[in-house]
């Protein structure tokens, strides 16, 4: 049983759009108003595995806060350096439907090289403080895990990135406790830790390991040593004996080094790992009916995932754009449906009844936007008003 003690979130990690006072004068950029732009919520957790406190970093997607969806959780270790590249990346990829949105949980470093290590045998002069892969892989398994879906809407579908000592603890994690996550993306990993231990470990046990249905992205860049020669040994393994039902991918990227690798790495696994979510860029071609039973598939495959209110959206527009008012109509009242407590879905409902010469329905779903948008200061505001006051003048004109 978990006894740890959590505490109550710190404060928020923000990104100041302050772009004026980087490159202009004091005086000059005074004149500009500069508002704070989050981009994640530090919390702090006391782990009683690892008897310390450990600071976390909470990327939520866009839209999470009134909305009631559940999300796939992506730990990434190293989390101090890699939180703000990489979900950037998730945004990104979401927004082109390429895979779903994501919660990205980051864990940055307090002792990196006793959490990600394992036993360092002949390594133990060199690294006296390595061999605390075990505990650091119970602290997230067993702590933060269970705290995060406390917390948080999650789906039941977690995602494990690490890179360098990183990428190795995630192979380690796949080996030891392969149901702990569902796909593991390991960037450049040291795997020639205690004379290629692990790759003598997958080779003595990969053919009884439980791997059905898990995922492995592994890369390695232009790195000396025995980096490549490491992980090219483990991969010789999985090609020998692949598990059954089990999906790895090994990519060696030469133009990178082991700095600029995590980018590229983490946009690619994703892709991949992700591959059945994408649908058709002409999303008219599956229609209200294919989407459905597309996200029907995605979902006995991943999660319980519904089609995203993006993807309806754009197929709600890409019917006005064919003038096919009457399927515009069926897609965005579908997206009401499904997200009543979405602006946006109200305001191109009213688009689509303005483009079918349907005014008064139009400014009712106009006002329904700008009032729902009203209350929480939504982003796009200014565009719900002015649509609610534009179909407004009309209908008093008539």
């Amino acid at each position: 049983m978990m006894t740890s003690r959590f505490m109550t979130a710190l404060g928020r990690l923000c990104l100041v759009t302050a772009l004026a006072a980087a490159v202009l004068p004091r005086s000059a950029a005074a004149q500009y108003d500069a508002e704070p732009y989050a981009i994640g919520e530090m919390h702090t957790i006391t782990s009683t595995v690892l008897g310390e406190e450990r600071r976390l970093i909470v990327g939520l997607p866009q839209g999470y806060e009134g909305g009631s969806q559940h999300y796939p959780v992506m730990y990434l270790l190293d989390g101090g350096g890699h939180f703000h590249h990489t979900t950037g990346i998730t945004q990104f990829l979401a927004n082109q439907g390429r895979m779903p949105q994501m919660i990205v949980v980051a864990i940055p470093n307090t002792n990196r090289t006793r959490d990600l290590t394992p036993a360092p045998g002949e390594d133990s002069e060199r690294f006296p403080t390595a061999g605390g892969a075990d505990d650091f892989l119970s602290f997230i398994a067993d702590e933060l895990m269970p705290w995060v879906n406390d917390n948080f809407r999650t789906a039941d579908y977690s995602v494990l990135v690490g890179h360098s000592f990183g990428g190795l603890f995630a192979n380690y994690a796949l080996l030891t406790r392969p149901e702990a996550f569902n796909a593991y993306v390991s960037i450049s990993p040291s795997l020639w830790w205690n004379d290629r231990s692990l790759v003598e470990e997958a080779r003595n046990t990969v053919e009884q390991q439980p791997w059905s249905g898990r995922y492995l992205y592994m890369t390695m860049g232009d790195e000396g040593g025995d980096m490549l020669p490491a992980a090219a040994a483990f991969t010789s393994v999985l090609k020998a004996s692949p598990p059954e039902g089990f999906a790895w991918e090994f990519v060696w990227m030469n133009d990178e080094d082991h700095g600029s690798i995590p980018h590229k790495t983490t946009y690619d696994a994703l892709e991949w790992v992700f591959a059945d979510f994408r649908v058709p860029r002409n999303l008219t071609v599956m229609g209200v009916d294919g989407l459905q039973q597309h996200f029907a598939m995605v979902s006995e495959k991943y999660f319980d995932v519904d089609v995203p209110e993006n993807l309806i959206n754009q197929l709600g527009y890409q019917y006005l754009g064919q003038g096919d008012t009457e399927r515009a109509i069926e897609a965005f009242e579908l997206n009401v449906e499904m997200y009543p407590q979405s602006a946006n879905v109200y305001d191109s409902l009213g688009d689509a009844y303005d483009a079918a010469g349907q005014d008064q329905i139009a400014m009712e779903n106009y006002e329904r936007a700008y009032r729902m948008a009203e209350r929480t200061n939504h982003q796009s505001l200014a565009i719900y008003k002015a649509n609610y006051d534009r179909m407004t003048q009309k209908l008093a004109q008539q």
